[in-house]
């Protein structure tokens, strides 16, 4: 027993006792009446406080891990469980790090990472982060960049950088790592290059207003390339070439470079024309108010909007999409290129609701309502986009094939939920008016979290109280229109 096990039984205390009554001061602690030398004084401790924590974490982060796969490896040796199953208790172990955390299971896998470098490898970090003389990020730029040495030569990199741990930059101390594993172990270095060249990917993420990013992780030279290639191909755009009507088109042309450039590689990449309208199918889930203004709530959600999985947006933009779309009549096979779909929501507006299916897999109309209900993985802090619609209770149990026993997930935590310890259950069905939304409940061997479905229209808007007698304004119009016919 250790002189701080016995430190805590003579206290009465545990760990996790001392570090929520902390917890409770620092929440408690208030900042009126400090001088500006006090006010700087409490940024600074809290600072210190953070790396120290962090520290702390990542000990009881890797102890946590090695424990837990340490128990499955003797059950594989001993054969009791197949090669396949130890694997799926070792991805659960760190998903239970995910929710602990209250981060997504990448997140986690790296969290991990990073808390056994620091605790097996890289003392000297390790012991500047308990002082709290650096934040987690710079203790997390040297377990990076020394990712590729061997756990030797990583810890002579660590005592290299002792030096510049405190004092340098973020650029500078991962520049100074990035020498140390050069000038250590060059073919580890060019090995990690060609490595990350297997990981290239092209992914999309919202921005704000209204806008988005569209990356490309590729080789160096082939991205500068291609870069090198708009630049030139912009440039281009301004020397005439003998053409009349072309040449008149490219003067009136008043788009910056950087709108030209976006523009072109968004319509090669697209397949589209200039100018052509994207033909690609958004579903834009929107309020009655957006097609007809002036007939919405009075509870300020006349302009509803969302892109499922990317975010908000602003009715103006919606409609004016909507009259693009409608300028450009029929597409290049004679069919529109314009579907209007209604979506059926509980009568305020929250959640999205639905039939049920006799198929054992969620597949058609069912699975795409599902996708649009839960918009990404349910489970709380994975942002990753919806890759599996699972029943929550399983078919071999009873379990139907309903919106209510659906839940979207990521395809880490589908197979997560099929750890030991691991088990699903439906709170609410979300179908009843006033019922509240879909709700699962999500128990692992330490503990459990809720999984709610989100509003239909994202979290941040104004709540819609339920109106379930009278019909909806758009409704209304119709119904008048009607009339009148």
């Amino acid at each position: 027993m250790t002189h701080q096990s016995i430190t805590d039984q003579v206290s009465g205390t545990t760990v996790p006792g001392r570090l929520r009554a902390v917890l409770a001061e620092v929440s408690a602690t208030g900042v009126d009446g400090l001088t500006e030398v006090e006010l700087l004084e409490v940024v600074a401790l809290l600072e210190m406080t953070k790396g120290a924590a962090a520290a702390a974490q990542a000990r009881a982060t890797a102890r946590f891990v090695e424990e837990r796969d340490a128990r499955v490896a003797e059950m594989a040796a001993a054969e009791e469980i197949s090669r396949r199953e130890a694997s799926l208790r070792r991805r659960a172990t760190r998903s239970e790090v995910a929710l602990a955390r209250r981060c997504s299971p990448g997140q986690a896998d790296r969290h991990v990472g990073a808390a056994r470098a620091l605790v097996h490898e890289l003392p000297g970090t390790m012991a500047v982060l308990t002082a709290g003389e650096i934040s987690e990020w710079r203790a997390t730029i040297v377990v990076r960049e020394t990712a590729c040495l061997s756990p030797e030569r990583r810890r002579e990199a660590d005592r290299r950088l002792a030096g510049g741990l405190r004092d340098l930059g973020d650029r500078a101390l991962a520049a100074a790592a990035h020498r140390a594993c050069v000038d250590l172990d060059q073919e580890s270095v060019v090995e990690r290059r060609r490595r990350a060249a297997a990981s290239r990917h092209v992914s999309v993420r919202p921005a704000p207003d209204g806008m988005a990013w569209l990356s490309i992780l590729g080789p160096l030279v082939d991205v500068v390339g291609a870069h090198v290639a708009l630049r030139a191909a912009e440039q281009a755009r301004h020397v005439a070439t003998g053409d009349p009507e072309a040449d008149a088109a490219a003067a009136a042309d008043e788009r910056g470079r950087g709108a030209w450039m976006t523009d072109t590689a968004l319509e090669l990449l697209s397949g589209r024309a200039p100018g052509q309208a994207q033909p690609v199918e958004i579903g834009l889930v929107m309020s009655e108010g957006v097609l007809l203004p002036g007939t919405g709530s009075d509870a300020g959600g006349a302009d509803e909007v969302e892109v499922p999985g990317h975010g908000a947006l602003a009715g103006d933009l919606a409609r004016e999409h909507v009259l693009r779309l409608l300028d450009e009549g029929d597409d290049r096979d004679g069919e529109t290129a314009l579907w209007l779909r209604r979506l059926w929501t509980a009568p305020y507006g929250r959640d999205l609701v639905a039939v049920d299916s006799r198929r054992r897999l969620f597949a058609g109309r069912l699975r795409r309502l599902i996708e649009l209900r839960d918009a990404t993985c349910r489970v709380p802090w994975c942002d990753a986009p919806v890759r599996e619609v699972d029943h929550v209770r399983p078919v071999a149990r009873g379990g139907e094939t309903s919106a209510s026993n659906g839940m979207g997930v990521c395809q880490r935590h589908n197979l997560d939920k099929e750890a030991p310890g691991w088990r699903a259950e439906v709170i609410s069905t979300g179908l009843d008016p006033g019922g509240g939304p879909h709700e699962v409940r999500l128990t692992t061997p330490a503990g459990e979290v809720r999984c709610l479905a989100p509003p239909l229209l994202g979290l941040g808007r104004a709540e819609r109280r339920p109106v379930v007698e009278q019909p909806s304004a758009l409704e209304a119009r119709l119904l008048a229109l009607l009339d009148a016919a």
